[in-house]
């Protein structure tokens, strides 16, 4: 099930907000080293990075969050009309680095992207709903898991904590009713910050999930020894009544 991403080191970066479509070429050149060639012929234009093949990266409007804060919509496909299905995540330069935030995103929403489109596992894992690490009733597709912070070992440590924790599976009768989407819910789990003040996050299509995330506190992860960040990614997809492969096109 899901893995652990490891990322280069990069270069000191700039300190302010990058403009969405200067921040958008920082995720092309990292979906391109993610998945070679996944993003041949995409355009950078207004504030989206779109694909010939359908799929579509934009930068939305910051509605929570302070300058380093990036609000990404995926669009896997942009001809379903008139309704797009797409899902929501949030990403923040931490360190100041807005490369390291556009890894963050690629290597976790933007793996379940690729996945969805893909469907073979090459980018993220697939979980049924009697699986389990799956979410009862509905189908996963769940990224690895990535870690930023100040030491490398934590990051790893806490890492391997959050995917052991198994928390979709264990938390889900908190969060399934208010799945809304017939196309794909994009849920976040992000655990982080410093000894004595963690954050424990679970976003449901873009939004804060009280419940939820007051579920996975509960769960006695570790606390680390300095600043320690770390999140994945998942899209559920609803299960069809015939047992066939979960779509979102209508």
């Amino acid at each position: 099930m899901p893995w652990i991403r490891r990322r280069a080191r990069e270069a000191q970066p700039p300190e302010e907000r990058l403009p969405d479509l200067e921040f958008l070429a920082l995720v092309k050149a990292s979906l391109e080293e993610f998945a070679p060639g996944v993003t041949r012929g995409t355009e950078l234009k207004g504030n989206s990075l779109s694909s010939p093949h359908g799929w579509a990266v934009g930068v939305a409007p910051p509605h929570h969050g302070g300058g380093r804060h990036y609000d990404l919509v995926a669009l896997p496909d942009v001809s379903v009309q008139p309704d797009v299905p797409c899902f929501m995540d949030c990403v923040v330069a931490m360190s100041g680095d807005p490369r390291k935030a556009a890894d963050a995103w690629v290597h976790t929403a933007g793996a379940c992207m690729l996945e969805l489109l893909d469907r073979r596992g090459s980018f993220a894992d697939h979980a049924g709903p009697d699986h389990e690490r799956g979410v009862p009733g509905w189908h996963s597709i769940i990224s690895g898991a990535v870690g930023f912070g100040l030491d490398a070992a934590e990051n790893r440590r806490l890492q391997t904590a959050l995917l052991n924790a198994n928390v979709l599976h264990r938390i889900a009768a908190t969060f399934t009713a208010d799945l809304e989407s017939p196309f794909f819910n994009g849920v976040k789990v992000f655990y982080g910050g410093r000894p004595g003040a963690m954050e424990a996050e679970i976003r449901v299509n873009g939004e804060r999930h009280e419940a939820a995330s007051a579920a996975l506190a509960t769960l006695n992860l570790p606390e680390p020894r300095v600043f320690t960040a770390v999140r994945y990614y998942a899209l559920l997809l609803p299960v069809l009544a015939d047992g066939g492969e979960p779509s979102y096109r209508s």
